[in-house]
């Protein structure tokens, strides 16, 4: 990988979740009464919102950026983990996308919504688990415990969800492990090159 577009990946994954989080507290703030233990995330892009626009804002941001860090970080790599890495990025960007474009709520389009939801947040997590490779050792395992504590979480929001239990904790959980993870990753490739030839060759 070319230090331009190590550069480029890691600014793509510092930007992207730190402008995500930084406008959720904005929007969050504005909001009477929010709770960040008892309401959606996506609560913030409804009409009812204040400051809906920076939230709807926020998912675009994200996952543009998220798709754009994984294609610096693999444009010069050439194994089967690495592209399958970029189509799951590219399946979270899609989902950010249409969570902010369609708003959860009695509309008859909130099906997308929940369809935008599953593609960022599975896609994400999954993207996790596929890129745990392409950098390795401590990198991999931490990678790997991210990805599997997202997907944990969202299913724990499901079960959530149809119990009536309140899910908005474990929600939060299954979308910042993929923060967390860009932020990470973004310090490791900073920090040293990554031995993206030796990840080659195991894969090859």
């Amino acid at each position: 990988m070319s230090p331009r577009s190590r550069l480029g990946a890691a600014v793509a994954w510092i930007v992207g979740p730190l402008t995500y989080l930084t406008l959720e507290g904005i929007a969050a703030a504005s909001f009477p009464h929010y709770s960040y233990a008892q309401n959606f995330i996506s609560d913030l892009g409804m009409s009812v919102s204040p400051r809906a626009s920076l939230m709807n804002t926020a998912f675009c941001v994200q996952g543009t950026l998220f798709l754009v860090g994984a294609f610096l970080c693999v444009s010069a790599v050439e194994i089967p983990r690495a592209r399958l890495f970029l189509v799951l990025a590219a399946t979270n960007m899609a989902g950010n996308l249409l969570i902010a474009v369609f708003h959860s709520g009695p509309s008859g389009m909130a099906w997308l919504h929940a369809t935008g939801a599953v593609l960022a947040i599975v896609g994400g997590n999954v993207a996790i688990l596929a890129g745990s490779s392409l950098i390795g050792g401590w990198h991999r395992t931490a990678s790997v415990a991210l990805g599997a504590f997202g997907l944990f979480s969202f299913a724990c929001f499901v079960i959530a969800l149809k119990n009536q239990t309140p899910p908005a904790v474990w929600e939060r959980c299954s979308v910042y492990s993929i923060t967390a993870w860009e932020l990470l990753t973004a310090a490791r490739v900073l920090s040293r090159r990554p031995n993206l030839s030796r990840a080659r060759a195991r894969r090859a």
